[in-house]
């Protein structure tokens, strides 16, 4: 039997389980069939739901829906919908899929409520930047297996590498140090206090005397302590350079403990890559994030409208009415139910027949600001500094420096010059002129790297909270409850739904519960 064959089995025995037992005894009947988990109540567990379900449905018993936003909540929405036989369309205002995953490349067009920008890289397949998400984390299984399913070709991104720098104007005299050098000093320090400790029996209630020696044993091991469990330095930190070929290897001289780690914000940003969906392996897409948006949208040929404005969402009895512009011209079209993947942000200042609770929850939701600026440059970074990928962090004022993961070895690449998440540095950033813009960025990046402003050039930068259709880069408030439900025939969909804010995996997870949600609706 072919794996379509087999899957297409298992759908007519849940089909038939469904005639007889309803939806408990399909979700029972997935569970024994190895194709859900007990308690299994996101992602996966939500698709097969909804597989299974959608599949009991008669076809002319499948109601009319209105996906209102190509984002990826939107376009997850739209392509589950197909597959399960409904009538629906999908209506986006940009001229382009994806909402907030852009990938910029050559003649590329950014608008700002107050600006416009095209994008003067060159057409080379690795000269491009993700201007919203940039990462795809291991653990985000529903998105991959999206990849998978669509196929969308993916690589490793690198997010966290040692030989990237840690900048402090406050630390080390301003100078650039190695994010190894960092970890291998604080680790040391901190193993050799352990060490200390416990030598000295004040640990003696929580470590046995015959658990001593092996403890022991771990903390020379992990901080790099010699054999009287002192750190005078490692390897691990760095090499004196020109020895370790032909000549023994030398440890450089390790940091000073004190000139970062009790003063400054340096000993938190070596954690970042420790962080649950930071941690590596982390992955993007080949030739940019927006491949897998396209890949969801040649799914959808016939049925997602661009330049598709929603101006108006109305109540008529129980169906809905969506007013808008195509095209620049005025209409109107009634479904039975819409699916509003649009961001709240967004959603707020169109008129609307939602309840009361609905509008507030709408109102309560709070948008970081995030901004990116790129430039297209020669790659000093790799032939001069040995940085392969990953970040550098500096002072607040931008805050990161993102490396390329691809096209190693060519001459040019983009490097990502700044990229603040939110708070007033990105709102002050984001107030600046796109020209004055650069020019913050290379007057700060000079610190880091002394050679930017004779390299880079071709900047580009993309404001978030000013980006029409957007205004805004991801929830910061709590989930609603109110709108993880349906407003009679008003659903929705969204990363900032779920606790994935900023991720395209909640942004999935979000569209496969307002589906499941949806018929709940027409079960009731």
């Amino acid at each position: 039997m072919t794996k379509e064959e087999d899957k297409q089995s298992r759908r007519e025995f849940l089909h038939s389980v469904g005639d007889i037992g309803g939806t408990v005894a399909v979700y029972q009947a997935m569970i024994s069939m190895g194709l859900m988990m007990p308690g299994e109540a996101e992602g996966a567990g939500l698709r097969n739901q909804w597989e299974a379900r959608s599949n009991q449905l008669a076809t002319e018993t499948k109601p009319t829906v209105a996906v209102l936003g190509g984002g990826i909540s939107g376009l997850c929405v739209g392509y589950e919908l197909k597959k399960a036989g409904f009538p629906f369309f999908v209506v986006e205002a940009r001229e382009r899929p994806g909402g907030r995953s852009h990938t910029i490349r050559a003649g590329s067009i950014i608008d700002e409520v107050d600006s416009q920008q095209t994008c003067a890289f060159d057409s080379q397949e690795e000269l491009y930047f993700n201007a919203g998400p940039a990462r795809i984390s291991q653990h985000h299984s529903n998105l991959l297996a999206y990849c998978r399913e669509l196929e969308v070709p993916l690589q490793p991104l690198i997010n966290d590498n040692r030989g990237a720098y840690i900048h402090n104007s406050a630390a080390f005299g301003g100078t650039p140090v190695r994010a190894r050098e960092i970890i291998a000093t604080m680790r040391g320090n901190i193993t050799e206090l352990l060490a200390k400790a416990l030598n000295a029996n004040t640990l003696n209630g929580d470590i046995g005397i015959d658990e001593r020696s092996f403890v022991l044993d771990v903390l020379r091991d992990y901080g790099a302590l010699n054999n009287n469990y002192k750190f005078t330095g490692s390897s691990r930190g760095g090499v004196v350079p020109g020895t370790g070929g032909l000549t023994p290897r030398q440890s450089i001289q390790p940091l000073n403990l004190n000139d970062f780690f009790f003063d400054t914000s340096v000993p938190f940003k070596v954690n970042f890559g420790e962080s649950y969906n930071q941690a590596a392996t982390m992955m993007q897409p080949v030739g940019g994030m927006d491949r897998i948006a396209y890949a969801f949208a040649n799914q959808l040929k016939e049925e997602l409208y661009y330049e598709a404005v929603v101006t108006a969402i109305r109540r008529t009895g129980s169906r809905v009415r969506i007013e808008g512009r195509l095209n620049g011209v005025e209409g109107a079209v009634e479904v039975d139910y819409a699916i509003v993947a649009m961001p709240p942000s967004v959603i707020r200042d169109i008129p609307n027949d939602f309840s009361l609770s609905t509008r507030n929850a709408i109102a309560e939701v709070e948008y970081a600001k995030p901004i990116k600026i790129a430039f297209q440059s020669p790659r000093f970074w790799e032939i001069e500094e040995q940085i392969y990928g990953g970040i550098s962090w500096t002072d607040d004022e931008i805050l990161q420096i993102w490396y390329p993961s691809g096209g190693f070895g060519q001459d040019t690449g983009i490097i990502l010059g700044s990229y603040l998440f939110d708070g007033s540095h990105a709102i002050n950033f984001a107030n600046l002129g796109v020209e004055a813009r650069k020019e913050f960025t290379l007057a700060a990046g000079e610190k880091v790297h002394p050679q930017y402003r004779q390299n880079l050039s071709r900047g580009i930068s993309v404001a978030w909270a000013k980006v029409p259709y957007s205004l805004g880069g991801w929830a910061k408030s709590t989930p609603s409850p109110v709108l993880q439900q349906a407003d009679g025939p008003f659903l929705f969909a969204g990363d900032h739904l779920t606790y994935l804010h900023g991720w395209q995996e909640g942004a999935v997870i979000s569209s496969l519960n307002a589906l499941n949600k949806l018929l709940d609706i027409m079960e009731a």
